[in-house]
């Protein structure tokens, strides 16, 4: 009987912390989050404290301005706004993709609430711009939303990585 305690306490506690940091270690690509999501801005969710990009796309910053028939306004809000409207009270699920040259705490999927690509659709509606080439990309949307003049294509706006950089210096 002692033996049996030993082996339970031996093998036990070891596969206890393991489960403990697990259940604590950063989400891997090809992993699937699900859950009740958080909007950030218009490409940044978080889901169960995990915050994810939506991979392959770009929306203005949440403090972003664009110009609209020469005045300024809040494309970064709307574009928050948008999303956040998009994902109403749905379960979001995102699959995570692997991201070059970034950290642990960096992470981006191609998420969806409900049967909508969340990715996509702020492409197709003019709120984010394509920038990396997903299977089936999204530049062909983001070109269709500029001719239509949809979003952020109805003025004029930085890109928001120049916007970003500007905010850097």
């Amino acid at each position: 009987m002692e033996f049996a305690r030993g082996n339970l306490i031996a093998w036990g506690l070891p596969l206890a912390a393991a489960a403990v940091v697990a259940a604590f270690a950063p989400a891997l690509a090809g992993e699937t989050i699900r859950g009740r999501s958080r909007v950030v801005d218009g490409d940044t969710i978080i889901i169960r404290k995990i915050r994810i990009g939506l991979f392959g796309i770009d929306a203005p910053e949440y403090r972003q301005k664009c110009s609209l028939d020469g005045r300024p306004w809040s494309c970064g809000i709307s574009a928050k706004a948008v999303l956040k409207s998009a994902i109403g009270t749905k379960l979001v699920s995102c699959k995570l993709m692997p991201i070059a040259d970034a950290g642990p705490a960096r992470r981006a999927g191609v998420c969806r609430a409900g049967r909508l690509e969340l990715n996509q659709w702020m492409v197709v509606k003019g709120w984010a711009m394509a920038v990396e080439a997903p299977v089936g990309g999204y530049v062909l949307a983001e070109n269709t939303a500029r001719e239509k003049r949809r979003g952020i294509w109805a003025g004029t706006f930085l890109k928001p990585s120049a916007w970003r950089q500007q905010r850097q210096k």
